[in-house]
């Protein structure tokens, strides 16, 4: 199929105003993807993440996380402490370090909505509900499902036009890392609070 440009950036501008700084990345035939990020720039978030192996260890990411926050804020702290180690030990660049961190605020806003009724607590759990949500989620996330990170613009020329994230497989993985993070928040604190002595029992005196 043929591609006109000049009248898809008049059908965008329509749609999004002027100013909406995205572009055609892919035309196919089933569909056309536009993005507004700098070429290059999601494989260069991907890669980035993909070097660091504690962001998707709960473990090692339950050894960094200060104790008091609620368990997403906990799980995004922890986070942005591996990012900064990895930034002051000459591992990431100050860029790599600023667009990982705004890759991982999408995964973090997808957390707080599966996790409503959230009340600040650093003991909250899922419930039934939430739990579903997370289950959800974390479906929708797999290659080939419905794709949570992209939104949808209309029909041009037949195709639908699509505005994709091509990290959605990363996403998926930190996701379930900060899932397990956040479901064993609990448990984890239980083992480290120490242990009380048994009370001595008192002698009995004979009557």
């Amino acid at each position: 199929m043929t591609f006109d440009h000049d009248a898809f950036e008049r059908w965008l501008e329509h749609r999004l105003g002027p100013n909406h700084g995205r572009r055609a990345v892919v035309v196919r035939d089933d569909r056309i993807l536009v993005s507004k990020v700098e070429p290059g720039l999601p494989a260069r978030v991907i890669e980035t993440v993909e070097r660091l192996s504690e962001l998707f260890d709960p473990v090692a990411l339950r050894e960094v996380a200060q104790p008091g926050p609620a368990p997403v804020v906990a799980w995004q702290s922890a986070v942005v402490r591996v990012l900064e180690r990895a930034l002051h030990e000459g591992e990431i660049s100050p860029s790599e370090f600023d667009e990982v961190v705004a890759g991982i605020e999408s995964v973090v806003a997808l957390l707080d909505a599966c996790c409503w009724t959230c009340d600040g607590s650093p003991d909250w759990v899922p419930g039934p509900a939430q739990r579903e949500a997370l289950d959800e989620a974390e479906r929708s996330l797999v290659a080939g499902t419905a794709r949570l990170f992209t939104r949808h613009y209309g029909i041009f020329d037949g195709r639908p036009v699509e505005n994709h994230c091509p990290g959605s497989s990363v996403a998926r993985r930190l996701f379930v890392a900060a899932r397990h993070f956040i479901e064993s928040a609990p448990a984890r604190r239980a083992q480290l609070r120490p242990k009380m002595p048994d009370k001595p029992e008192l002698p009995r005196s004979d009557e």
